[in-house]
């Protein structure tokens, strides 16, 4: 029963979210709507915790291009979002960017959908979080994130089991295309995950750009991650920092040699890369 009304309402937001979509501006191209969406959502969930002047720049720079009611419809579009993420975390932002037929299918995008997200997580994670138990918490890495249907079917396993993402979960997500990551960006902002996600390529670590969500920096999660053993001193995250300004990580540095709050305990991590 509660599975059928949480159905029924995310029906009603996503049907909600279209018919202002379809009505939105209807003097720009559909993709360039969604994008700008995406972006100013995002830039939005950035600064409201963390300012940047560049995002700033930038969401102004989007919104000055759409007439007043237009503008005006922007918060709708957020609002029938959250509405309908509010019940389970699923990828919501994906699957609406292939309904609508806006995706670049011709670059081989293609977004899974949240059922199969979530039965991959099951049959792949279900038995490691019993680790959890004796650990302070689980890294995951997604190479190639999409909207982060992935991770947000792994929140989901997570949270059935008892555990609470925002402290037991981070996330490293990459994608080379800018849209999607940002699509990540806000469904797991929304979904307090701390997450960096990153926007480049994950084969040459060409990083172009670098964001965190609220929950890592509320959580603490720079500290957490470079905690060393036996000690209380704290060294700050090699990739807490812009990405142009310093070269990232070497790849071949697994997040599991990252050292946890706790001393001489050591988080495992979860990929995706499969």
């Amino acid at each position: 029963m509660a599975q059928h009304a949480a159905a029924e309402s995310r029906g009603a937001a996503l049907a909600a979210f279209k018919k202002t979509f379809r009505e939105l501006a209807p003097y720009k191209h559909r993709y360039e709507v969604f994008k700008d969406f995406v972006t100013m959502a995002a830039c939005s969930l950035h600064n409201s915790l963390h300012k940047d002047p560049a995002r700033e720049e930038e969401y102004l720079a989007i919104i000055a291009g759409y007439k007043k009611p237009d503008q005006e419809a922007f918060p709708k579009l957020m609002a029938h979002l959250v509405m309908a993420l509010d019940s389970e975390p699923r990828d919501i932002l994906g699957p609406l960017y292939m309904e609508l037929e806006i995706a670049n299918k011709d670059a081989g995008q293609f977004f899974t959908p949240p059922e199969l997200s979530e039965l991959m997580a099951n049959l792949t994670f279900g038995d490691m979080l019993g680790r959890l138990d004796s650990q302070p918490f689980i890294t995951a890495g997604e190479p190639a994130c999409g909207g982060g249907g992935m991770i947000l079917a792994l929140v989901k396993v997570m949270t059935r089991a008892g555990h609470d993402p925002a402290r037991k979960l981070w996330v490293q997500a990459i994608d080379v295309d800018r849209l999607a990551a940002l699509m990540c960006y806000v469904q797991l902002s929304l979904w307090n995950v701390p997450a960096e996600i990153i926007v480049g390529n994950t084969l040459s670590w060409d990083i172009r750009e670098v964001w965190y969500t609220p929950a890592h920096h509320m959580g603490l999660w720079k500290y957490r991650l470079r905690r060393t053993e036996n000690s209380l001193e704290v060294e700050i995250s090699a990739t807490e920092r812009p990405a142009h300004k310093t070269p990232p990580p070497e790849p071949t540095t697994p997040l599991t040699q990252r050292t946890p709050e706790p001393p001489a305990v050591k988080p495992s991590q979860l990929g995706f890369d499969f």
